[in-house]
Formats: structure tokens, C-alpha cells, sequence
């Protein structure tokens, strides 16, 4: 007989949190992350406590925030183009799509079962993403396999869900509200 069935509903919680967290697929370890500075820095290489360029989404503006996880794990990586650069990023990793106004993936069921995300779209070649200042960057091309079972990384930031790859805002899938 279980005592305090409640303090047991949360550890459960709790492990599936880090469980799925833990098997967060997400980018290759060279991507750059937008610093406050202006610079970038390699997502291999931001530790717990780092500040990064997030999107604050209630107030519509690029933000300093901290970094609260580095998550490592593998998986198959998918070069999506836009412009004269390019990201590296697991099928099930959520972007913001400015034309379409919400979470988009290469694979959006994934990512909602994943994530607990819903209303997430397919991303097509003709997407257009999110920069930091909010004005779109659209896709050069469809997303093409170039690494499988590669080491991949991404960050959870403490209050704003959301940091810069290469130029691009993304969803830190850490905090499971879109």
C-alpha cells in the first residue's frame, strides 16, 4: 500500500519530464546560438548559467536569458537552408514559423507526441522562419538527411521558451508550452 499516492503521481511525472527531456533530439553540437553581445557561440559548448538571445513572445522582442539545461542525446540530423546559411536539427524539433504564426517540424506529430505541443505544422520548402528581430527568413530549399545517429544538443532556458540557431528562433521544448 502506497502511504502518499500523490508524492507518487509527481515522481512519475517527474521522470517522465527528465526521461523525455533526456531523450530530447535536437541539433548538431556546431550550431550557433545567438549571444546578447551579438555574437554566437556553438550549442556543444554553453554550460548551466550561460546567457543567451531568447524571444520574450509577450512582448514581442529579443532578450537576454539564462541557460537552465544542456540536454545531449543522438539522432538523425536534417540540413534545413535558408539564405546563405543552414541549420542541423532532428526531424522533431520545433521552429517558428512567421508565415503560418505557430510551432512548425519536419515531423509534427513527433513532435506533439513528444512534447505535449499541439497545432504544430508540417515545415515545408516554402516556410519561412523567425530572426531575432521577428521578420521572416525563408527557406531555400526542402530539409535533406545528412547525419544519422549523430550527437545532437539543445538548451532549456529558464523563462522565455525560446532561443536563436543560426540566425532562427526555435523552441527550447523544455518547458512543454508552445
Amino acid at each position: 500500500r502506497v502511504l502518499f499516492p500523490h508524492l507518487l503521481g509527481r515522481a512519475m511525472r517527474t521522470l517522465l519530464l527528465l526521461f523525455t527531456l533526456c531523450n530530447s533530439k535536437c541539433f548538431d553540437p556546431a550550431t550557433l546560438v545567438s549571444l546578447p553581445d551579438g555574437t554566437a557561440k556553438p550549442l556543444g559548448d554553453f554550460c548551466i548559467g550561460d546567457t543567451i538571445t531568447s524571444w520574450n513572445q509577450h512582448f514581442g522582442r529579443s532578450e537576454s536569458e539564462i541557460v537552465d539545461g544542456v540536454w545531449w542525446s543522438r539522432g538523425d540530423l536534417y540540413r534545413i537552408p535558408f539564405g546563405n546559411r543552414s541549420v542541423l536539427a532532428t526531424a522533431d524539433h520545433p521552429f517558428w514559423s512567421h508565415s503560418k504564426r505557430c510551432l512548425v517540424s519536419l515531423s509534427p506529430n513527433e513532435t506533439e507526441a513528444k512534447y505535449g505541443f499541439t497545432g504544430v505544422q508540417g515545415m515545408d520548402r516554402w516556410e519561412e522562419l523567425s530572426d531575432e528581430q521577428g521578420a521572416p527568413v525563408p527557406l531555400t530549399g526542402g530539409p535533406t538527411l545528412e547525419k544519422r545517429q549523430a550527437p545532437v544538443v539543445t538548451l532549456t532556458v529558464r523563462n522565455n521558451h525560446w532561443f536563436f540557431v543560426n540566425g532562427v528562433r526555435v523552441h527550447n521544448k523544455g518547458c512543454f508550452h508552445p
